[in-house]
């Protein structure tokens, strides 16, 4: 399905519908439906099915509120100021989630408790998910393997969108728009979602689409801008080859590789997607779907393209074909992709499947399930010659049991199976197919007792993976976890959790072989690895009293046979080798928080201070590493947030560490402070639950930030100083 066939796409079309809803008339709000409707049961999915609330895992839950007020584009951006999340940043378009120094594969991102299944576990491809639209966020820091399988033995975010209604709404309809710009990028952003319902039919549509230029930087790109680059030193240089070049050759042939001061090249973007999705609400339950669509492209910052001739051959060719195709409005817009920089073309279709049902069965609480099926491809090109080829068919379907109390122990069954299609190669017609088939049962039950309440749950997971060569693999991986949560008094909570979880490689990790234009390396699968084992320890505490909350939570992670890449000695068609190797890996790490709340009845004035700090090492026993790569530096946060009728300011101050545990093959990166600023006025409309103008400032310093956690640190920064705004609006 092509997204621009959906009637509510396309950026004209979306504005236009924007403007419309922010004139959306007062009978909006007083429309609801009849007297006589029944009421039904709410029903809602949530992360653990069988928590109300309390876990014996750290979890931190972001509302639409948090949401909105991030304004961040990735879902990464979004979650960087909790306490144990980073972002792995790839410029604007990529934001990888990093949970407790954990990432890529050990990290799951959910949407409506089903995987996103994209390549968002592979270096410098996006995860694709629209932030704005979601409803709320789950961060589950920790193993989370029992649920939702291997892939989710770091941690496991959890976004709600409602694209599968499973209630129906309180009115006829409800929504919420936004647009937004910032002169950082000559970006803006448009998007809105709209529910509603009649009768027993539910249902959800949202679109969006953004554009986005290179953002702006303080200094170069590039740590060492001139490291590479002739013209630093031209004298010796002529010297060198002055019997294969002449000197004004020589500057033309380089004069487009000069670093660029203040700007980020490659790093523009432009999104658009959408979802309509229904479902029919009856007295016992609930049964639904969705389709979402997307069309991402995006640059590969940090990447370099090459300079062949064949290149220079085919610039005047794209060029006038990309003239006659797009138009001059266009000519800026692509400009990247006429000279051959490195950039992504995604898209991805998927449909997805919900449906609960109480009492179904005597002894039996209720029975939910789903089943999602993806159709997901991209293309890494140079200028329009492609350079690798990524395409992922994916079905996945879940099924829970809730048995009714039994001795006061609630109790869940589930199974979970699905099938991965994965291509991988240097162009469509040559990428190899590589199939994965797994199925898992699990069981999960807790009790309250007097003071304290107990978790337990156990997997079994068997995965087949078969290669493009017919090699087969079989993995076999079980979880088993206990947790516990101590009451000793009202306001005090104090979890403990430990877990024994097992992952099985990825068809990536076992069977790759193909250049990557991102890592700027050949990577190399490995048949011979065996399942990745971890035993997980964590303790937790919060206090919550009044205007007073309190956090701190400290863990441990050590795996037998941790999968991760590593340069080796040689290259391949020019470029580095990059091997997937095992090893044994130690994470220790924590994080401390606290809030505090005052208010003014009087003047109606209200406050809200907040400090966090979080780290974590890494030891690797490895006779040529001694830690791993890209973790993340330790934090300090600081926030104030300060409200008086309807105007609300946001004041927050990150400081980063030095980051001076690395691995051989990278560099240490330099602390740095980063200073944000949010103003924001609501005004209150008949017919609008609220109308929202905000204006942001970040990295008010202009200072450089490089972050750890991600591949191109040394050259690609985060954005300098930026400004934001844009207007929100709910009814």
């Amino acid at each position: 399905m092509n997204l621009k066939q959906l009637p509510f796409c396309g950026e004209g079309v979306l504005f236009a519908i924007i403007l419309c809803v922010c004139a959306f008339p007062a009978q909006a709000e007083e429309e609801a439906r009849d007297d006589d409707s029944p009421i039904i049961e709410e029903l809602l999915v949530h992360a653990h099915p069988l928590s109300g609330g309390d876990l014996a895992q750290s979890i931190s839950v972001l509302d639409e509120d948090d949401i909105a007020r991030a304004t961040g584009t990735t879902i990464g951006e979004v979650l960087e100021g909790t306490l144990g999340v980073n972002s792995a940043s790839w410029g604007p378009a990529v934001g990888q989630p990093v949970i407790n120094g954990l990432s890529g594969t050990r990290v799951l991102v959910l949407e409506n408790d089903q995987e996103t299944m994209d390549m968002s576990t592979t270096p410098d491809h996006s995860v694709t998910i629209e932030p704005f639209l979601a409803d709320r966020i789950e961060v589950l820091k920790g193993s989370s393997t029992l649920l939702y399988g291997s892939g989710a033995m770091g941690g496991t975010i959890d976004v709600h969108t409602n694209r599968v209604p499973m209630q129906l709404p309180d009115r006829a309809i409800t929504g919420r728009a936004m647009l937004r710009t910032d002169d950082a990028s000559n970006g803006i952003y448009g998007g809105f979602r709209l529910d509603g319902g009649a009768g027993q039919f539910a249902w959800h549509a949202d679109a969006y689409a953004s554009e986005h230029r290179d953002v702006t930087i303080p200094g170069y790109a590039s740590i060492d801008p001139f490291a590479e680059d002739d013209h630093h030193d031209e004298h010796e240089h002529e010297e060198e080859h002055e019997d294969e070049h002449h000197e004004d050759e020589h500057e033309d042939e380089h004069e487009d590789e000069m670093p660029v001061k203040g700007r980020l090249e490659n790093s523009y973007a432009e999104y658009e997607g959408g979802s309509i999705g229904g479902s029919l609400i009856f007295d016992r339950g609930h049964i639904g779907v969705a389709v979402t669509t997307r069309d991402w492209s995006y640059g590969i910052v940090g990447a370099h393209h090459h300079h062949e001739e064949e290149d220079e051959h085919h610039e005047d060719e794209h060029e006038e074909e990309h003239e006659d195709d797009h138009g001059d409005e266009h000519e800026d817009e692509h400009e990247h992709e006429e000279e051959g920089s490195p950039w992504i073309d995604l898209e991805q279709t998927r449909i997805q499947t919900q449906f609960g049902l109480h009492d179904p069965l005597p002894s039996i609480e209720s029975f939910e399930g789903s089943f999602t099926l993806s159709d997901y491809e991209h293309f890494e090109l140079e200028g329009d010659e492609v350079g690798s080829y990524y395409a992922n068919e994916t079905w996945e379907g879940r099924l829970i049991l809730q048995a009714e109390q039994f001795q006061g122990w609630d109790s869940a069954f589930g199974l979970q199976f699905g099938s991965i299609e994965l291509q991988i190669g240097s162009d469509e017609a040559s990428a190899g197919t590589s199939e994965s088939q797994y199925f898992a049962a699990f069981a999960l039950t807790q009790k309250r007792f007097e003071g304290f309440e107990v978790e337990a749950g156990f997997r079994v997971e068997s995965t087949d993976q078969e290669s493009p060569d017919a090699v087969s693999s079989d993995f076999l991986a079980t979880s088993a976890s206990l947790g516990a949560i101590f009451f000793p008094e009202d306001a005090w909570r104090v979890r403990l959790w430990s877990d024994y979880s097992m992952r099985a490689p990825r068809g990536q990790e076992l069977f790759s072989e193909n250049p990557h234009l991102a890592t700027q390396g050949y990577e190399i699968g490995n048949l011979n690895l065996d399942e990745e084992e971890a035993f997980n320890l964590s303790l937790g505490v919060t206090y919550e009293q009044g205007p007073v909350e309190f956090s701190a939570n400290i863990f441990r992670y050590a795996f037998d046979n941790y999968i991760y890449q590593r340069e080796v000695e040689g290259t391949i068609d020019g470029l580095r080798v990059i091997a997937w190797v095992q090893s044994e890996a130690t994470f220790v790490g924590g994080d401390i928080g606290a809030k505090l709340r005052l208010s003014d009845p009087d003047t109606g004035f209200g406050s809200l201070l907040t400090i966090g700090y979080d780290r974590v090492q890494t030891d690797l026993d490895d006779p040529s590493e001694n830690h791993l790569p890209r973790i993340p530096a330790n934090r300090l946060m600081l926030g104030g947030e300060f409200s008086w009728g309807n105007l609300c300011t946001r004041l927050s101050y990150t400081h980063v560490f030095d980051q001076d545990d690395f691995a051989s093959y990278e560099t240490p990166t330099q602390s740095y402070d980063n200073l944000d600023l949010q103003i924001e006025y609501s005004f209150d409309f008949t017919g609008l639950e609220d109308l929202t103008l905000f204006l942001a400032g970040r990295n008010l310093g202009d200072e450089e930030q490089r972050s750890h956690a991600s591949f191109v640190k040394d050259d690609a920064p985060l954005p300098g100083r930026r400004v934001e705004a844009g207007v929100r609006l709910r009814f």
